[in-house]
């Protein structure tokens, strides 16, 4: 998968789309101001009108998709117009280019598309998704440089398209993305050490931002201690690290 180029006005459309996952409440609203008819209806449609997008270059680069209600007939999927009036969603490839680009995102959105290959492969992996729902600003910002770690490494790998993808390669590619999750694992470990918890805020003079920040950082190591996933990939980074310690030994008894 290529890194593809996002313009100026697809972030914008793409940061609509990050934004009405996160309300979900417009439909409901609509609903409502149609019911009372508080506004005229050509007033409506100016509205309507001045928030319209087009959504054809996210399409065409396959960013977005519709999105189809459960239950509902599948779409099209060689229809590439705009459809006023339907919701959109991101693709795989949109993820990882979130991720890649540091946009600005919420757990929701890790919540919402949880069941998408992307996420379930390297997220959900090592995590629940009760612990991801519930992420503290500390934990949250790991999992984001974690994110940005895996869809930089995706989108820069090269593999050329007249070359078989073989069993190596992949072998390859899973044991990158294996370390990358060591390494966010290692650091999970490290800053979830009590002396570390405040350690950013230990010169602030005011006691109960710290105490606040501290008891919710305690709090998140709670919910971290009680996820097996998580506890799992931990062990492995212990197991990772005394092998190194070991192989680091035996070659000093060699020399």
């Amino acid at each position: 998968m290529k890194s593809t180029t996002i313009t100026e006005e697809e972030k914008r459309i793409i940061y609509s789309i990050l934004n009405n996952e996160e309300k979900k409440s417009t439909f409901k609203y609509e609903k409502i101001r149609k019911f009372f008819n508080i506004f005229k209806k050509n007033k409506l449609q100016i509205e309507e009108s001045k928030a319209s997008y087009d959504f054809t270059g996210l399409l065409d680069k396959g960013l977005i998709e519709l999105e189809v209600p459960p239950g509902s007939p599948s779409q099209d999927t060689d229809n590439k117009q705009n459809q006023p009036g339907k919701n959109y969603k991101l693709t795989n490839k949109g993820l990882l280019h979130i991720f890649n680009g540091k946009f600005i995102y919420s757990p929701s959105l890790l919540v919402k598309y949880h069941n998408e290959i992307v996420l379930s492969n390297s997220l959900y992996k090592y995590f629940e998704l009760k612990t991801i729902r519930s992420s503290s600003a500390k934990f949250f910002v790991l999992i984001s440089e974690y994110l940005y770690d895996i869809a930089s490494y995706l989108l820069g790998y090269r593999h050329s398209t007249t070359m078989p993808f073989t069993i190596e390669i992949q072998k390859d590619i899973e044991h990158n993305l294996n370390l990358i999750a060591l390494y966010l694992g290692f650091k999970i470990a490290i800053q979830y050490k009590e002396s570390n918890l405040i350690s950013s805020t230990i010169d602030n003079p005011n006691d109960k931002a710290v105490l606040a920040i501290f008891d919710m950082e305690m709090s998140m190591k709670k919910k971290l201690s009680r996820d097996p996933k998580l506890l799992d990939l931990i062990a492995n980074v212990f197991d990772e690290l005394s092998k190194g310690r070991e192989e680091l030994l035996s070659l000093s008894r060699v020399n």
